[in-house]
């Protein structure tokens, strides 16, 4: 009983405090992701897209829902770096556009990524791409591999048949807002449970287009 009352009064030790994440200090932390930018950066696969001269590139995060995180390769020119900011777009899509813009300033305000989420990513697509277009356009155009050079290899596009290529080629989306574009920079890609529609319409952009990942903390 002694031993028993000695460890009662004993004073209890105090919860030890978190560590702190190291880069926060310097500046270098994604505050939603929780994910260190040189970390965040080793993560992203990427393309042949690099920043011009006199700049380098950074790790950037965009918010998406259920708590999921988009990362990316981002240009940073001296002390200024470019950012997607998220807005939601009716019909349940996101719409990425450019918040900070690290040299081009024209850019501002420009949609750089539109995004829609689904398991499987594909149905959200489809939703997206045929709103508004009569049913018979709908019934003709669908997620094809993009014909030509200068896409990824992993880049879909929302258009007509092979059979209907004379049309195609006439065309400037020729399946709507969100289809086959005259550009070979605007495209589908599917991953990670989200689909990523790109359309620069001939602007150099100053994120690696090919370095987009989704993150979740704990996954």
């Amino acid at each position: 009983m002694l031993t028993l009352a000695l460890l009662l009064a004993a004073p209890q030790a105090e919860p030890s405090a978190p560590q702190p994440v190291p880069c926060a200090a310097t500046g270098g932390l994604l505050p939603g992701s929780g994910l260190c930018r040189a970390d965040a950066l080793a993560r992203l696969p990427r393309g042949a897209w690099n920043p011009p001269q006199g700049c380098d590139v950074i790790a950037q995060e965009a918010q998406l829902t259920g708590g999921r995180w988009l990362l990316y390769a981002a240009m940073r020119c001296g002390e200024k770096t470019t950012r997607l900011a998220v807005t939601p777009q009716q019909g349940g899509a996101l719409v990425l556009r450019y918040a900070e813009t690290a040299r081009n300033a024209e850019l501002m305000g420009r949609k750089a990524l539109t995004i829609v989420e689904s398991s499987p990513a594909h149905l959200a697509v489809y939703t997206l791409a045929s709103a508004g277009l009569p049913q018979p356009q709908t019934q003709r155009c669908a997620l094809r591999t993009p014909r030509g050079e200068g896409y990824p290899y992993d880049a879909l596009v929302y258009d007509l048949a092979t059979s209907e290529s004379r049309v195609t080629a006439a065309l400037d989306m020729p399946c709507g807002p969100y289809g086959r574009s005259a550009w070979p920079d605007t495209y589908w890609r599917l991953f990670s449970g989200i689909g990523v529609y790109y359309q620069s319409a001939g602007d150099r952009p100053e994120f690696d287009p090919e370095s987009l990942t989704v993150f979740k903390q704990g996954s």
